[in-house]
């Protein structure tokens, strides 16, 4: 029986790193330079919306497109075609360009995720596959945190294009792990090499789009990343209401929501392959709930740093257990497309939390953002889960 943790499941996991940490290079100072070249804040907001429908197709596509012909062809695609996009930023500031850029950046970068979890989920024994997805998800979590980090400080010693000269090595160096790491995957092939005896035991059925247990999972997948889209654009206008605190005090409570989550994530995955996945869901969505109520109900910075964390508890908690389950409820062939289309769904879920998050903000006022769109949306898929989420049956 082959170990779990061979050279491909941690050269998969190390393309996916990399690939996240170059685009959290980008994530704090393209905003910043756009401004700076004269794009308006409406015109930005309407740009990074672009890139998120981008997104939307990049990872369904990306899933189904390693389904078929094996997960380097879209692991590649998502780091090498991403390099001469990136570097096209610093050659162009002709608007109608820069949307273009945007549109297929979107495509293009989000083409590593669905192959990333569809990997583990092919690949790893049921009893264990929590665990891993919750390394996979804290391997990105942390790699956003030092991507991010890496952005300000390029951008402040070197400048702005400096941040895109380094992102585009960031991710040549994915795309080598693609070509030297995974050299025992054939380019067109997507049976996996090294597979576990119990992890081809799978559930009964056909296509993903027509399992009911699977559309349901996508539906708590779209509403949880609902919740989560209204805290990312309004958690740093609310924190300077709340208690008018400065930048870096925002990017502490940013930063300590990504820590306080990548540190449970992993305790949380074990749990969940230990107790009911399903169970895990619906407590994870609540108490990610109550922490947006909190948010909504703080008075003080004291109060808005325990509302992040019991926010990102919940995120934990549920994360691991839903991927896991997602990855349960579809046959082995089917795995990358099921995590390309489940991807999909989130990132429909946070343009929805965004729009909705806007409209609230504008009409009713800031704090009934968090309770009316983020806890709302997150009750909801507990609910959800309750309902219509069930355990597959499994053929041995």
């Amino acid at each position: 029986m082959p170990k779990i943790v061979n050279r491909e499941l941690v050269s998969v996991i190390a393309v996916t790193s990399l690939a996240v940490m170059a685009m959290s290079v980008l994530q704090p100072v393209t905003p910043l330079y756009l401004t700076s070249i004269g794009v308006n804040p409406a015109v930005l907001g309407l740009m990074f919306s672009l890139s998120m429908v981008g997104m939307v197709f990049g990872e369904s596509s990306g899933g189904w497109l390693a389904d078929r012909v094996g997960v380097r062809v879209p692991l590649g695609i998502g780091t090498f075609a991403c390099v001469p996009l990136v570097l096209s930023f610093v050659f162009t500031r002709d608007v109608p360009a820069i949307f273009v850029i945007f549109f297929f950046w979107g495509i293009v970068r989000a083409a590593v995720f669905g192959p990333g979890r569809g990997y583990i989920g092919s690949t790893v024994p049921l009893a264990r596959k929590a665990t891993f997805m919750a390394v996979y998800a804290a391997s990105m979590s942390l790699s956003r945190s030092l991507g991010s980090f890496i952005g300000g400080l390029v951008a402040d010693a070197l400048g702005y294009d400096w941040c895109f000269y380094a992102a585009a090595g960031i991710g040549l160096l994915g795309g080598a792990v693609v070509v030297f790491g995974l050299k025992r995957i054939p380019w067109n092939k997507s049976a996996p090499v090294h597979q576990d005896p119990a992890a081809v035991m799978r559930p009964r059925g056909g296509a993903p789009y027509r399992s009911r247990r699977f559309l349901s999972q996508c539906a708590v997948g779209a509403l949880n990343f609902t919740a989560i889209g209204v805290v990312v654009p309004f958690l740093p206008l609310l924190a300077v209401e709340v208690s008018g605190v400065d930048a870096t005090e925002v990017g502490l409570l940013m930063t300590t929501s990504a820590l306080v989550n990548a540190a449970l994530l992993i305790p949380m995955g074990r749990l969940s392959d230990r107790r009911n996945k399903r169970a895990m869901m619906a407590i994870g969505l609540l108490v990610t709930g109550a922490g947006l109520a909190g948010l909504a109900l703080a008075e003080s910075y004291t109060g808005l740093i325990g509302a992040v964390v019991l926010q990102s508890v919940g995120g934990a908690m549920f994360g691991p257990a839903a991927v896991s389950l997602l990855s349960d409820t579809v046959p082995s062939h089917w795995q990358n497309t099921a995590m390309g289309v489940y991807g999909a769904c989130e990132d429909i879920g946070v343009v929805a939390g965004a729009a909705l998050g806007g409209l609230v903000w504008s009409t009713v006022g800031p704090p009934s953002t968090f309770l009316l769109v983020g806890t709302t949306a997150a009750v909801m898929g507990s609910l959800v889960t309750i309902a219509f989420v069930r355990r597959p049956k499994i053929n041995p």
